[in-house]
């Protein structure tokens, strides 16, 4: 059993035949869809929130894997989840919506939706690692600029589990080979899709859940924006309306 950080473990909550596989963030913990997870095992449904291998434990974990290793994790929870139900939903924030979107490219689902997800990362320092491959060995990791705060709510971060910086090689395979993987793939999303973001995140570029609207494959797609709002979505002060939004979601299309 792995030693998870406090209030980082999985979840999962038995209900009805209507799944719903929650996916934290690249660095992030299960902990951040914990409160989503509870909303939705309120309404009746079956709840998984697994932790994405390296995460949720301690940083060196993270360092050897790859996007692979993160979508595995996913594909391993969705295949369990759909044992026990008819209809499977993932939800995923950051990291874990473009896995979301990902899974629903290639797997059977009643609708899909993304919250946060980043088309892309803006850093100036990031082409520097594909020209100059030394600098893994060199820099292993990045600390996290504190000023570049994920949420507007001050309480947030007070309690938020997770990891102060971010694996280069681990970052790197997220930006350099699996998003130009996914940008092929969404096309192929033909699942209704939800799309969430806050007008107010710092953290991925402003127009992210426009570029993915644009290029998805699902005739019935809608783009949601929020105020008040920092990256974490499900935990800051729009939290209640990015739930309202998700539950109504799953509500219209769970049969």
């Amino acid at each position: 059993m792995p030693k998870y950080l406090p209030a980082a473990e999985p979840f999962f909550y038995p209900g009805n035949r209507v799944g719903c596989l929650l996916i934290h963030g690249f660095t992030g913990t299960p902990y951040e869809m914990r409160e989503l997870g509870e909303r939705l095992a309120a309404r009746g449904h079956t709840v998984m929130g697994p932790a994405l291998a390296g995460h949720a434990t301690c940083l060196a974990d993270l360092e050897p894997t790859r996007w692979h290793d993160w979508y595995a994790s996913v594909t391993t929870a969705y295949d369990e989840l759909r044992e026990l139900c008819d209809v499977i939903f993932p939800i995923g924030l950051s990291l874990g919506g473009l896995l979301v979107l990902h899974l629903a490219a290639h797997r059977p689902v009643q609708g899909v939706v993304a919250v946060s997800p980043p088309f892309g990362i803006r850093n100036r320092l990031i082409p520097l690692f594909r020209t100059f491959p030394l600098l893994f060995d060199l820099v292993p990791y990045v600390r996290k600029n504190p000023k570049n705060d994920d949420t507007q709510d001050p309480a947030v971060r007070a309690k938020h589990p997770e990891y102060r910086s971010n694996p280069t090689r681990s970052a790197a395979s997220l930006i350099f080979d699996f998003f130009p993987h996914l940008m092929n793939d969404l096309r192929d999303v033909r699942a209704p899709a939800l799309l969430v973001q806050s007008r107010g995140d710092r953290v991925v570029p402003s127009d992210s859940i426009a570029q993915f609207h644009a290029r998805l494959g699902s005739i019935e797609k809608e783009m949601v924006w929020l105020e008040r709002s920092g990256h974490l979505v499900l935990e800051d002060f729009a939290k209640e309306q990015a739930f309202a939004c998700i539950l109504e979601f799953v509500r219209a299309r769970a049969r």
